[in-house]
């Protein structure tokens, strides 16, 4: 027999295969209770999935909502020293220039201070910027009080996030101004005068921000970077972060690991996601954790095929012995009730997804589901993808498969057939 006449055999006996299974698997059987038993495990199986594709995209939901809010405060590329929290800027900028993807890049100089206004006092970043800043971030689009206008001024101002500007109980004033304070980095403390420990600066409010970042809003002053440089006693040359807005996003990838070959081992270089590299990694795990949970689920839901598939095998016992007779094996005989309780499963995870993806659809458009009162979003955010329907369905599937061949196989043994 040649290849083309066994590749011929091959598919005649799947056809044959599939064609019983299907057969078995929708046609009324002699006992009532083999029906039921079906219905319940397909049924199962349509619930744990859908219950899988609707938490999976909750989960993608609000990854989505956290990068975008990111968007607004967070550079798409940043590059910072590997070791220390300043590096000299002029080798970094120098390359920034010869690298066509880079639309603007701006220095930021970033430590913790103290701030006081009037009676209250309390620790914040005083974020330094210079006149490009705006050209990396919209910043105009996060005032709710004010502008962001920190170099048309010839005396000191600073933007304030709107959590810190709530803990002072203040706004856009240009008469009573702030107190910032910040460790001296030189010289010795003379204990005969603590208060001379501390380098003090004073500036106006212009504008009130909100990014809706908390550990943002809650404790950010920005101020120009000149100022932070004056106060924390560094050089003009000195920053802590180099952020960088891309012309083309999609080139990510290809331009970070271009400027870590040029920049070397000294300078990281870390997008949206590495720069909060801990958080994300959060997220990850509570999303496979979940995710392996709810398969537990599916699990179960599937393992009611076990006794559906066991009480079509007695059913079908004078069945299996006339398809024997006719020629049919032992082999084949397997097949046909492995795929009958595959079927199931796959119609089961078909549905399920189907009323996951509409389930979602609904609360994308509608937002039925909220999130209850004092929280940043009104209702669960939802993010279907299709590698996520395609895992979800080559694992389920493949569950299916297993514990209907070991239900089969088992039982085959057990009759010595």
């Amino acid at each position: 027999m040649n290849i083309g006449q066994r590749l011929s055999t091959s598919v005649r006996g799947l056809r044959l295969t599939f064609f019983i299974a299907s057969r078995y698997l929708f046609s009324k059987k002699s006992r009532n209770a083999i029906n039921i038993i079906s219905s319940i495990s397909v049924l199962g199986v349509v619930v744990s999935t859908a219950a899988l594709v609707c938490v999976v995209s909750v989960f993608n939901g609000f990854v989505a909502t956290i990068e975008k809010s990111l968007a607004a405060f967070d550079p798409e590329l940043q590059i910072t020293a590997a070791r220390g929290k300043t590096f000299d800027c002029r080798e970094a900028k120098a390359l920034l220039d010869s690298i066509d993807n880079v639309e603007a890049a701006t220095c930021v100089l970033q430590d913790d201070a103290l701030i006081a206004y009037y009676d209250s006092r309390t620790p914040f970043t005083l974020k330094g910027v210079d006149s490009d800043y705006r050209r990396v971030f919209a910043l105009d689009s996060l005032m709710i009080d004010g502008r962001f206008k920190l170099y048309d001024f010839d005396f000191d101002v600073a933007a304030v996030g709107i959590g810190l500007a709530s803990k002072l109980n203040l706004g856009v004033d240009y008469v009573n101004g702030l107190t910032v304070y910040v460790p001296q980095r030189r010289g010795r403390v003379n204990l005969a005068r603590p208060d001379g420990a501390f380098k003090r600066g004073e500036l106006f409010v212009c504008g009130v921000f909100s990014s809706e970042q908390p550990e943002v809003d809650d404790n950010t002053l920005i101020v120009p970077i000149e100022f932070a440089r004056k106060m924390y006693d560094y050089d003009s040359l000195t920053v802590s972060a180099i952020d960088i807005k891309l012309r083309n996003v999609h080139r990510i990838r290809q331009t970070q690991q271009r400027l870590y070959r040029l920049l070397g081992s000294r300078y990281l270089v870390r997008n949206r996601n590495e720069q909060h590299q801990d958080y994300f990694k959060i997220i990850k795990v509570e999303r496979m954790i979940v995710f392996v949970i709810l398969l537990f689920m599916v699990f179960v839901a599937i393992c009611n095929i076990i006794g559906s598939i066991s009480m079509l095998l007695i059913d079908k016992r004078s069945d299996i012995d006339v398809v024997r007779y006719l020629g049919l094996t032992t082999a084949g005989v397997r097949r046909i009730f492995v795929v009958e309780g595959w079927l199931m499963s796959l119609i089961g995870v078909v549905a399920g997804i189907a009323v996951g993806a509409i389930v979602c659809l609904l609360q994308w458009r509608f937002g039925f589901i909220t999130m209850g009162d004092g929280a940043m979003l009104e209702s669960y955010p939802v993010l279907v993808k299709v590698s996520d329907i395609v895992a979800v369905f080559v694992t389920v599937a493949a569950i299916g498969w297993l514990t209907s061949f070991a239900t089969v196989w088992s039982y085959f043994r057990s009759k010595n057939q």
